[in-house]
């Protein structure tokens, strides 16, 4: 019987729909099976309800006992969702058929299954970029993508326009960035093999998604792009690679397209079934 480390060990109370994910070292498990996809974050129930639905085996990861998602997952492991080796032993001891980020771990899905030589819709280089605030004003200003203010700041120091500042980083740096205070909307929207298509969105807000896409790497998968007006355009002021309940509820009545089934093709490297992959565009604000 395979034991993977004491730190993986689920000190959840065990029930019909929860049993052992792991043993600890001592403690056997009663069991083995075989895991579908490992799902890193447990907050929001979305994507898992999904994979539950499809019928796959799920093991999800949270640092949080009390994730709601936990109770939709077949398997869970009580884990930091920044412990990338013990998230790659639980990774290789479940051999998963492949790893998605339900929430912000997108670079520790990414990097896991680049080791695995899993399918994944972004490359571990993407990954950190998307993953990474500042990184990702970076790498947007070297593109020339329009986005909205921002600083590098130290100490007190201010950076002349309201903002909202993060914490300071190992460097003693601090991301300042513009506050919201415009209108605000956001593009959903899919891509294959680098062509960008939007799913919520249209016009010149959909046009600079898809450069900030581009800019950052991103060929396949789901991008959520948050963008504010203003009299000179659009402005990207963040984009991730997960969506909101409220931007899949949209897209299901809208289009009737399933994009949290379209994330798990995605991460599994199958091809989206025709019958929830029907491109269509909305003119719909996203908050």
């Amino acid at each position: 019987m395979l034991s993977v480390g004491s730190q993986l060990f689920d000190a959840l109370r065990q029930d019909g729909r929860h049993p052992a994910i792991v043993a600890a070292h001592g403690f056997p498990c009663k069991r083995t099976v075989t895991v579908r996809v490992l799902v890193l974050g447990a907050q929001a129930a979305g994507l898992l309800a999904a994979a539950r639905a499809r019928g796959l085996l799920v093991v999800a990861v949270d640092p949080d006992p009390s994730a709601p998602g936990f109770a939709l997952a077949q398997r869970r492991a009580i884990l930091r969702l920044d412990d990338e080796p013990a998230l790659e032993r639980l990774a290789e001891a479940t051999r998963v058929g492949g790893v998605i980020a339900n929430g912000p771990a997108t670079g520790a899905a990414a990097r896991i299954a680049a080791r695995f030589r899993l399918p994944h819709p972004l490359s571990p280089e993407s990954a950190v970029l998307v993953g990474s605030r500042l990184r990702q004003r970076e790498r947007l200003l070297e593109a020339r993508v329009p986005q909205t203010r921002w600083a590098l700041v130290r100490g007190a120091a201010a950076p002349g326009f309201p903002c909202v500042v993060s914490a300071p980083d190992r460097k003693g740096r601090r991301l300042a960035e513009e506050a919201p205070g415009a209108a605000e909307v956001t593009v959903t929207a899919f891509s294959t093999a680098g062509e960008f298509q939007p799913l919520l969105g249209v016009g010149s807000a959909a046009a600079v998604a898809a450069r900030a896409a581009e800019a950052l790497g991103i060929e396949n998968g789901l991008t959520s792009t948050r963008l504010r007006l203003g009299a000179d355009g659009p402005r990207v002021a963040e984009l991730r690679t997960r969506v909101s309940d409220r931007e899949a509820e949209l897209c299901r009545l809208l289009h009737g397209i399933d994009v949290h089934a379209l994330a798990l093709d995605a991460a599994l490297g199958e091809p989206a079934a025709a019958e929830y992959v029907r491109f269509g565009t909305a003119d719909a604000d996203v908050a």
